[in-house]
């Protein structure tokens, strides 16, 4: 056996303070310094160290006191959720959408517009301008930016500077990632479905592990396990978009037929019908019977998909993306479908639906940056 070497002090301050940032932004509620020494088991000199150290770097404020029974009131430690930001880029063919959120996963501001998406320094110079527009316009101090979250549709090589495989913006082969470059910020280049899985699971203390299955344009999605975003051996975990649902069954825009995606992505009921999500569910609302039997299909369809994926992760299962802003009303027949298919279980408590099915894959973008600060500090 090897003889595992001691902490340097160093490492022990940095561990202390850590556990501390982390104890107050657990709840994100003004505590006494007694009552944070007694929650961290903690002495008092150890503890007023490593608040002074927060101090210094702008993350806590101690300036409020709070009533006392007698002698000297106490000073309250409020954490600052606006201390640091990041920014998220969510980038897809058609439009470009810009979140700042502070360290409490809320948001600062939010934009979204039209951009043709091209994988060119050209495009990147533009998007670098856009996000400085975008800082100035809301007033964000640049000195407090942790960095931006870029996402795409599609698949990151490792290194984080490859779009492998990306068919809905037109990658279909390996090329490097030229349009970030341009960005004067730290950056980080990862999978849409990957950064709304990770921004959900975020605020769900509750749970350790998540498959977060993602519907819109394009299908895919992310596995948390043990707290932890598994990639995979070679970062393409969790494309759930590209399973098997009908052999020789309907064209996918990889190329192969009867994936999920040609039969669950939000193009199956707007793009193939030639009119807009808002216009399908109208027309569905509305009595439409084509509308109807299309809707017939994506439920059976995406039912068996949910119960494949529970069958196989046994695990709590999040739809997000676009289509999660329609589900939720639809609730009860997806879950009888989902019954059907699986006998033995009796309960569909696993799924649930994403709330911020607009801004989810922009702010798990931002929350990357977030989770590498509190896991580092």
């Amino acid at each position: 056996m090897f003889d595992q070497k001691p902490f340097s002090t160093t490492q022990v301050r940095r561990q202390n303070r850590n556990r501390v940032y982390r104890q107050l932004t657990a709840t994100w509620e003004p505590i006494t310094k007694q009552d944070l020494a007694t929650q961290l088991s903690m002495s008092l000199p150890t503890l007023t160290q490593n608040l002074n150290e927060l101090a210094e770097m702008g993350l806590i404020d101690r300036s409020v006191t709070t009533s006392s029974t007698g002698g000297r009131r106490p000073r309250l430690i409020m954490p600052l959720p606006d201390a640091r930001f990041a920014v998220g880029a969510e980038v897809t063919s058609r439009d470009l959408r810009l979140v700042a959120v502070n360290l409490r996963q809320k948001t600062m501001a939010y934009q979204k517009q039209d951009l043709s998406f091209s994988n060119t320094e050209a495009y990147g110079v533009h998007l670098a301008q856009l996000i400085e527009t975008f800082l100035d316009e809301n007033q964000l101090d640049r000195e407090k930016l942790l960095g931006v979250g870029v996402t795409l549709p599609g698949i990151i090589g490792p290194d984080q500077s490859t779009i492998e495989y990306a068919p809905t913006i037109g990658v279909h082969t390996p090329v490097p990632c030229r349009f970030i470059r341009a960005i004067p910020y730290p950056t980080r280049l990862d999978n849409d479905a990957n950064c709304g899985g990770f921004g959900e699971w975020w605020n769900r203390t509750d749970q350790q592990s998540m498959a977060y299955l993602s519907l819109s344009r394009g299908v895919g999605g992310a596995l948390l396990i043990a707290g932890e975003l598994y990639d995979g051996v070679s970062h393409r975990a969790a494309e759930f978009g590209h399973i098997c649902l009908h052999p020789g069954g309907r064209l996918c825009e990889c190329g192969r037929q009867g994936c999920l995606e040609a039969y669950c992505s939000s193009a199956r009921l707007s793009d193939d019908l030639g009119i807009s999500l808002e216009t399908f569910f109208q027309r569905l609302e509305e009595g439409d019977l084509q509308c109807q039997a299309v809707w017939h299909d994506y439920l059976e369809d995406l039912a068996t998909a949910v119960t494949t994926l529970h069958t196989v992760l046994d695990c709590p299962i999040m739809i997000g993306g676009s289509m999660s802003q329609f589900l939720p009303r639809f609730r009860t027949q997806l879950e009888s479908r989902i019954r059907e298919l699986d006998p033995l279980s009796n309960r569909t408590g696993f799924l649930t639906f994403c709330l911020g099915y607009s801004r989810s894959v922009c702010i798990g973008a931002a929350t990357r940056f977030l989770y590498e600060f509190v896991s580092r500090l």
